[in-house]
């Protein structure tokens, strides 16, 4: 069994977490893990001289600070490990799980076996979008996910009747992490790819989902308003209140109108109309 390097991370402000967590993924770490008093990534000990942590640190972000605690860990049953950590979560009548996990006792459930993947359901971006999701009529429409993650948005979409889904991840395992998941689910007729959302040939789609965060919406909201069929729904979240102008300002500019705005735990989602 293999001993780990553990990277505790702090960043401050705290809520910039998910942003954070997005640029770790860049460097080779074998997993992640979003705990309450911050985040840790992990890498086998034989593996840990790839790790710069001057790298990791240098974030390019304004006003986010970011330091590294380490902790070596003897080799264990990590499976178990992460399995007695790891809890089903429940959204309306729909509950997000893995294999191991009992069957849901809620109307729908969702296998995810997560991986290195980031979208288990568990952080209140996630809850958000799901909610969102499966307050909306699918049946017959086309989705577009982008930064799909586990697959779990895609997952829900096709479930709730959605024609033709695709998932977009620009991290080849996020991609194959979500056809796993998808397989899980019984479901075939997902599209998966690393192609990036100015290169993707696709349709006009009547939803878009877009979890991922500020820079980077900042950057694909023009991209996203193109590829919306007339009548279409952007959903985005991954950014906080003071996120929210800018975000709202640009996508008008493209021809967006709000629609709908919630919170959780500092947390925001956003929904437009075209």
């Amino acid at each position: 069994m293999k001993a780990y390097r553990a990277y505790h991370i702090t960043v401050t402000p705290k809520e910039k977490e998910e942003l954070v967590a997005a640029w770790f993924t860049t460097f080779p770490f074998e997993s992640f893990e979003q705990k309450s008093e911050g985040l840790v990534a992990y890498i086998p000990l034989d593996d840990a001289d790839q790790i710069d942590e001057a790298a990791c640190v240098n974030v390019p972000f304004d006003q986010v600070a970011v330091s590294i605690k380490t902790e070596d860990i003897a080799g264990q049953n990590w499976n178990a490990v992460w399995e007695d950590n790891f809890r089903p979560i429940t959204v309306g009548d729909w509950t997000v799980r893995a294999t191991f996990h009992p069957a849901a006792t809620t109307p729908h459930e969702i296998i995810i076996d997560p991986q290195m993947s980031f979208g288990t359901g568990h952080h209140a971006t996630t809850q958000q979008m799901l909610k969102a999701l499966i307050s909306l009529d699918l049946t017959g429409k086309s989705v577009l996910d982008v930064g799909t993650g586990t697959g779990v948005l895609a997952i829900v979409a096709k479930k709730r009747g959605a024609a033709s889904v695709t998932g977009i991840d620009i991290e080849t395992w996020c991609v194959e992490n979500a056809q796993e998941n998808a397989a899980k689910n019984k479901l075939t007729a997902i599209t998966f790819s690393n192609e990036d959302i100015s290169s993707l040939k696709l349709q006009e789609q009547d939803l878009i989902l877009a979890n991922i965060n500020r820079n980077v919406l900042l950057d694909h909201i023009p991209a996203y308003a193109k590829r919306l069929a007339p009548g279409g729904i952007l959903l985005l979240s991954g950014f906080h209140q003071e996120d929210v102008a800018d975000l709202t300002a640009l996508a008008q500019k493209c021809g967006l109108k709000p629609n709908g705005q919630t919170a959780q735990s500092g947390w925001i989602c956003l929904k437009f109309i075209i």
